[in-house]
């Protein structure tokens, strides 16, 4: 019995080692080396691609490892899409921003892989950007900084919003910054234009709306954002009154009209807002002021849990008594224009506003800090010194960056004023457009680049932007941009950190 199981054993052992010798190998000798690819270099890690256009990307020069004539196929693939199988890939973008990308090339043998970044750039990130009219409709361009002055974007909100209904003159623009956390920043644009007037909650860096159509029922001659930048604030100027908008709402309130009316009743308000900003020993109180041409005052909105409202005075001492009295520097002036110097830096908060007085229709230059908040409850002490401006009917106010001069626009000219020199009567023009122009907007850079935005006469492309380096005691023409736009209405200027 067990002599039989070993010669079974043996037989199947037989039968397997027949078998074996029977089976052929048909694969290459394991020793033959793969054909695959070896790149010399590789690409470029980043690639910059501009939104709209086609950027071609061409791939790496490479050799095959055995010598052989094989040609690797590819596979490019952006975001996890396979978007070519070419050697060279041409791209056009279709959004903003970094898109994680991989480059494939392979042959029979073997795949070799890349990974890079292709970055699109926002394209509206630093320059002009410039609200007009033209043919019935509102229309904003981009004009690049830097020394991209030559490539006007005419009508570039149209094209990102061919659907949006722009039909109407335009009213206001407003540009201002959100940081909704940590690392996290975005820019913000809000048009207003038409009647019934309807505002638009835009993208600075692409102009796409962001927001269904926010509607007033008045013209909004003046909008604003104001608060600390994760808390920011759009203000409007409309009828009079001021309407405020947190920046997720759609509907416009009128939440400072009972604070106004028990200061400043039967108020009339200018279309002007400006923060404010109050140091008291190491505390910084922020807020915003309105003028109230029906009363001639200035008055400042506290953002603090209460809410106050002020008059803005100034207050003299009498030298016998001691008794402080109060003094409106505004009575029966109305306003023309009023901004702010140094917005977001607490070195410059100055205010300027720039005045016409009724009774004998002169016109002043107004400058002040905010007070100190150690008078009364209803009045806020602050330092003002006033300029008569005499060389003609101003139009426009645009602060230098420290706040101690004012820059006065009449038709065609622009004037500098210094507000330490309360005495000087005349002033020579300092800036002088071509005939025919006539101011509408200004705009002061950080790196003090004068931005004028003028209109000539008749219709169509009107508008014109000249740009002046005003570093220097004598403004320097820098780039003039004549007849490239509609009917201009405002100009922004919006650099990198907006």
């Amino acid at each position: 019995m067990k002599m039989n199981k070993i010669y079974k054993s043996l037989g199947l052992l037989l039968a397997l080692s027949l078998f074996s010798s029977c089976y052929k190998d048909h694969s290459v000798n394991g020793d033959h080396p793969l054909a695959v690819v070896e790149v010399a270099e590789p690409i470029a890690s980043v690639q910059t691609a501009t939104f709209g256009e086609v950027t071609v990307i061409k791939s790496p020069a490479y050799t095959i490892t055995t010598g052989a004539s094989v040609t690797p196929s590819y596979e490019w693939i952006v975001d996890g899409v396979v978007v070519s199988t070419e050697k060279d890939l041409s791209y056009s973008p279709t959004s903003y921003g970094k898109h994680d990308a991989r480059l494939r090339m392979y042959t029979p043998d073997g795949s070799y892989f890349y990974r890079f970044t292709i970055d699109v750039p926002f394209r509206y990130v630093d320059g002009l950007y410039v609200l007009a009219s033209n043919e019935g409709k509102t229309i904003l361009s981009y004009l690049p900084g830097g020394e991209k002055t030559d490539a006007f974007d005419l009508d570039a909100f149209g094209r990102s919003n061919p659907a949006i209904d722009m039909t109407g003159d335009p009213q206001s623009m407003v540009i201002y910054r959100y940081v909704p956390g940590a690392g996290a920043s975005r820019g913000y644009l809000g048009i207003a234009l038409g009647l019934p007037t309807r505002y638009y909650r835009v993208s600075a860096d692409s102009l796409k709306v962001l927001t269904p159509r926010i509607s007033f029922t008045n013209p909004v001659d003046f909008s604003h954002a104001s608060g600390n930048q994760a808390t920011v604030k759009e203000y409007f100027i409309s009828g009079a009154n001021v309407w405020e908008m947190d920046k997720t709402a759609t509907v416009p309130a009128k939440k400072q009209n009972d604070r106004l009316t028990r200061v400043a009743s039967g108020y009339s308000l200018a279309p002007a807002i400006v923060n404010w900003r109050a140091l008291t020993g190491t505390r910084i109180s922020e807020g915003v002021a309105f003028f109230d041409n029906a009363g001639s005052n200035l008055l400042y909105v506290s953002f603090g849990w209460k809410g106050i409202v002020k008059k803005v005075r100034t207050f003299t001492t009498s030298a016998t008594s001691g008794d402080t009295s109060e003094e409106n520097p505004f009575k029966d002036m109305t306003l023309i224009d009023m901004k702010s110097a140094g917005e977001g830096n607490y070195t410059y908060n100055y205010t300027l506003l720039l005045l016409k007085r009724n009774t004998d229709n002169k016109y002043f230059v107004a400058r002040l800090t905010a007070g100190d908040f150690a008078q009364s409850q209803n009045v806020d002490g602050a330092t003002v010194s006033i300029v008569e401006f005499t060389e003609g009917t101003p139009t426009h106010l645009q602060p230098n960056l420290g706040g101690t001069a004012a820059l006065v626009a009449t038709a065609d000219k622009v004037y500098f004023y210094n507000m330490a020199n309360a005495t000087a009567t005349t002033h020579p023009a300092w800036i002088s457009l071509p005939a025919g122009q006539t101011i509408a907007s200004m705009a002061l850079t950080s790196d003090n680049r004068l931005f004028i935005g003028a209109n000539g006469t008749g219709a169509g492309l009107v508008g014109s932007i000249y740009s002046y380096n005003v570093a220097g005691i004598t403004p320097v023409l820098l780039k003039s941009e004549e007849g490239i736009t509609g009917k201009i209405k405002q100009i922004v200027y919006r650099q990198f950190n907006n």
